[in-house]
């Protein structure tokens, strides 16, 4: 089976926003992946002090900026696919959101709902919430950077960089598209493995 899949990173103000299209292949329980398309969309200054400073707002200004950074991200990906052309290739777009703060306490902007709305593609974001739940412990943008079984799937080598954080995230959308394991309790505590996500369709039925 052939998925192409958007992934976002976000969580390098210096950075800014990176969405990157990747093509997985599944071939008998082996998966192979190809970058198709990235990009960075560097933040102006007045988005990078509205996430450098999201910590001490309200929590009706927290909820506002929630809500407009997932209408931010929701017009990037448009340009990405206006862009380069990608009309009716993306199956799916999977992002776990800035992180706010750290822990079992995190929270992380960007609604996926406002996403899918304006994309009118499905979303799958809260990959850990579930495994919270359950008692897990690895949470935010270092749980990509760490998670070496979604790694081992795909041979992927490099820990560090965004680019490696989007194909990540879209390969955890592709596992929760499918209903299969894409939070080990191996690596967070939890009691038990978990198929993490909400998905927002953006679609009407």
């Amino acid at each position: 089976m052939v998925y192409r899949a958007i992934g976002l990173a976000c969580d390098n103000l210096s950075a800014g926003l990176n969405i990157t299209f990747t093509e997985f292949q599944e071939q008998a329980g082996k998966w192979t992946y190809e970058v198709l398309q990235t990009a960075d969309f560097i933040y102006e200054e007045n988005w990078a002090n509205r996430l450098k400073n999201a910590d001490t707002l309200s929590i009706p200004d927290f909820q506002q900026l929630h809500t407009d950074y997932g209408e931010y991200m929701g017009q990037q990906i448009n340009k990405f696919i206006e862009q380069y052309q990608l009309h009716y290739k993306v199956a799916l777009i999977a992002f776990e959101g800035h992180t706010v703060l750290a822990g079992n306490n995190q929270l992380q902007l960007g609604n996926g709902a406002v996403i899918a709305s304006l994309t009118q593609l499905p979303v799958v974001n809260n990959f850990y919430s579930i495994d919270i739940a359950l008692g897990g412990q690895q949470t935010g943008s270092s749980a990509f950077v760490n998670n070496k079984i979604l790694k081992e799937k795909l041979a992927l080598q490099a820990v560090d960089d965004v680019v490696s954080n989007a194909i990540l995230v879209a390969f955890m959308g592709i596992l929760r598209w499918r209903q299969e394991y894409n939070v080990f309790a191996a690596e967070t505590g939890a009691s038990r493995n978990s198929i993490g996500g909400a998905l927002w369709t953006g679609q009407e039925a």
